[in-house]
């Protein structure tokens, strides 16, 4: 068990520091929230001497005390930052839209229960932060989507800057000229039926389904590597129907010939 003294003391205020003039100058001491004349019970030349003064007013363990203030302020910032996130996603949606934002909210919900009874282990009542005794957010409708219209006018302008960017629309125009069984005609596929799955989602009022095909991330990059493929394909196609049919002219060529000769 640690020493009492004015060194472990929470009432020294190490902030307040008087300098000592007369015979006693050169020496120093602190402040003190409990002696009456508002500074330690001596006086120190060097600071090591705290470890020797200590009073009646001595209370608890200052070490001990600001590390549990420390750990506290650190507990209070998460679980501030966890109910603000919380209301954010109420209002604006969750990041992720693998899942509908009502069961985004209602697993964050779990996490700041959890949250709380990790602060109930670690610290004693008296030093629970404030938000500790805010409400707990309420059960959200697992189908709860937030931003209804702003989602239904991302997805249809989505869907129209998709059928309108150039690459697209070539692939579009090219598709049937390539084999079904390559690998140009399976990205193509991939990427057309995009663009069938936002339109049926918007069709069918599907919030989810609309909020995660609109984000389009990659997509004009994937667009135009398939069409560059395509095209390097559709060359060398070309190339080689050309080549097929100069061989066939020269060989029926040599055949007419070979009947003059015989």
């Amino acid at each position: 068990m640690e020493k009492e003294s004015c060194r472990n003391c929470r009432n020294i205020d190490f902030n307040r520091k008087e300098i000592l003039e007369g015979r006693l100058a050169g020496k120093y001491r602190y402040g003190c929230k409990f002696c009456k004349s508002g500074y330690i019970c001596g006086v120190l030349s060097h600071d090591e001497k705290l470890e020797m003064l200590v009073c009646q007013g001595y209370s608890g363990n200052r070490q001990q005390a600001d590390d549990m203030k420390s750990i506290a302020q650190s507990y209070e910032e998460r679980l501030q930052e966890l109910y603000d996130r919380w209301n954010l996603w109420r209002q604006t949606g969750a990041l992720e839209a693998e899942l509908s934002d009502g069961i985004y909210l209602n697993n964050l919900r779990k996490g700041i229960e959890a949250f709380l009874r990790q602060i109930e282990k670690a610290l004693p009542e008296e030093h629970y932060p404030e938000c500790y005794y805010s409400p707990l957010p309420p059960v959200m409708d697992e189908s709860y989507m937030a931003n209804e219209v702003e989602i239904k006018e991302a997805a249809g302008k989505a869907l129209n800057a998709y059928r309108k960017n150039p690459d697209y629309q070539w692939l579009q125009e090219h598709f049937c000229e390539l084999q079904n069984d390559d690998r140009e005609t399976g990205e193509a596929y991939r990427l057309f039926y995009h663009e069938e799955v936002l339109e049926q989602a918007i069709r069918d009022g599907d919030l989810l389904k609309m909020k995660r095909e609109s984000c389009q991330e990659g997509l004009a990059v994937a667009l135009a590597l398939c069409r560059k493929r395509m095209e390097k394909k559709l060359r060398s196609g070309k190339r080689k129907r050309g080549k097929s049919g100069e061989k066939a002219q020269i060989t029926g060529q040599l055949d007419i010939a070979e009947l003059k000769v015989s």
